[in-house]
């Protein structure tokens, strides 16, 4: 684990057993947080190596809180292929200081909290592995545990 995310594993709420087979570790640099569209093929040519499939579920949120006099306690999601590079350029402009998550596609259910940090833990904890495009949108961590 290098840089600034090296206490990032201890904030995702994962008890202290997971957390000594969890590594974290910069998969993709986005210089100046720009989704450029080579990057963004490379990134989904590491999602096809992780997930075995050339499609995944992207989970996101917005500022924490109401929308439309609704409690939003879980991300939005959406499943998405290379042919949707335009869509993640968008959604990864308009998400500036959020998280995204790049999850398999098989994906499905709510989990219960609204703590996006604990949401990623979870997630970890149930599929071991996990690509997370950090809020400053200059890197995607890859996040696994190990057996």
């Amino acid at each position: 684990m290098i840089g600034s995310w090296e206490g990032f594993l201890d904030v995702i709420g994962l008890n202290k057993d997971l957390r000594h087979k969890a590594d974290l570790s910069i998969l993709i640099k986005f210089p100046l947080a720009e989704p450029k569209t080579d990057l963004l093929l490379c990134l989904f040519d590491y999602i096809t190596g992780i997930y075995g499939s050339e499609k995944c579920t992207i989970l996101w949120w917005y500022e924490p809180g109401c929308i439309n006099g609704k409690n939003i306690s879980n991300p939005y999601t959406k499943m998405i292929s290379k042919d949707d590079l335009i869509y993640l350029q968008g959604l990864w402009e308009r998400t500036a200081g959020d998280y995204i998550l790049f999850l398999p596609e098989e994906f499905q259910g709510e989990i219960d909290t609204i703590d996006e940090e604990d949401f990623i833990g979870i997630c970890l904890t149930k599929y071991t592995k996990l690509l997370l495009k950090t809020p400053d949108a200059n890197e995607v961590l890859y996040l696994r545990l190990n057996s």
